[in-house]
């Protein structure tokens, strides 16, 4: 197999990114890797061009190490250059929902183990405006606490470094207020929310139900949409969540479709995909059905 692996080498605690060359070295010698070209990420870092190089280069495979930044981030390469080979995600940033949810492993047994078995899944991937991502698009209460977070505090301080910053958050966020208009299918309405998520899987943000009936094969995406209500209303709502049983709660609207239209009047708002800045508003969702394989246990 032609291999590139595109390796973010400040994501999470870089564990994984240390031990890289053993991972390497394990496939190489039994013969599962023949050629391997590594790349490191930096800030100003080129995916779609790293993307075109590989296409060129007839890969076999990419392997993403990092977060889920980082995979968003070269899962839009390969979509904007159509390379459709198999992706192999190896979780190494401070939040991996989307291998959490698949179960993916973090260990050099088992990150061998699952690259040999060459066990694939086939996946829809969500579109918003002109980004793609896999896992989540959410706007509202919190959830652009990724993008405000430092890189480097990350790195050093893991998952306490976005509860520090969750806490600034608080005294902003906490009361804002957000008027949006929703259209899908034959419907059309108004909602004053605190929080809304167009969702791929299941867990969101350390949630592991926080989107319960969602599938990463099932050509839709979940909406769930969060309605503005008191702080004692919402830390409840939030318990729930931790249960997965917050669907029914009156303080939730949760559907599923294909295609969304989603409009604000709060000018500068933001759209977080994956951890990774998704674009403003007017913001139209859809789905790409069956686009991409991923290596699974």
């Amino acid at each position: 197999m032609n291999v590139k692996i595109i390796n973010n080498p400040s994501s999470g605690r870089t564990t994984i990114q240390k031990n890289l060359e053993g991972i390497v070295g394990r496939l190489v010698l039994d013969g599962t890797f023949e050629t391997v070209k590594k790349v490191d990420t930096t800030v100003d870092f080129d995916y779609r061009a790293c993307m075109e190089s590989a296409k060129a280069e007839n890969v076999d495979m990419v392997m993403a190490i990092g977060g889920d930044g980082t995979v968003n981030r070269v899962v839009n390469g390969m979509m904007n250059t159509g390379l459709d080979v198999p992706l192999v995600i190896v979780p190494a940033g401070t939040v991996n929902d989307f291998a959490t949810y698949l179960d993916l492993p973090s260990d050099i047994e088992g990150i061998c183990s699952m690259i040999k078995k060459k066990s694939m899944k086939r996946i829809d991937v969500c579109k918003v405006n002109k980004k793609y991502f896999i896992n989540i698009a959410a706007c509202g209460l919190f959830t652009d606490v990724a993008l405000k977070t430092n890189v480097e505090l990350k790195t050093m301080f893991g998952r306490f470094a976005y509860y520090a910053e969750g806490i600034k958050e608080i005294p902003k966020q906490i009361f804002q207020s957000l008027p949006m208009k929703f259209s899908y299918a034959n419907e059309e309405f108004e909602e004053n929310l605190a929080i809304f998520a167009v969702v791929n899987t299941p867990v969101v943000g350390g949630f592991k139900k926080f989107a319960p009936e969602a599938k990463l094969d099932d050509n839709m995406f979940d909406v769930i949409i969060i309605k503005k209500t008191d702080i004692i209303d919402t830390a409840n709502l939030f318990l729930k969540i931790l249960r997965g049983d917050h669907l029914g709660s009156d303080m939730v609207k949760h559907f599923q479709t294909d295609r969304l239209y989603v409009e604000s009047v709060n000018e500068g708002l933001k759209i977080d995909i994956d951890g990774e800045d998704g674009g403003g508003f007017p913001a139209e969702f859809t789905i790409v059905s069956s686009a991409m394989d991923i290596c699974i246990p």
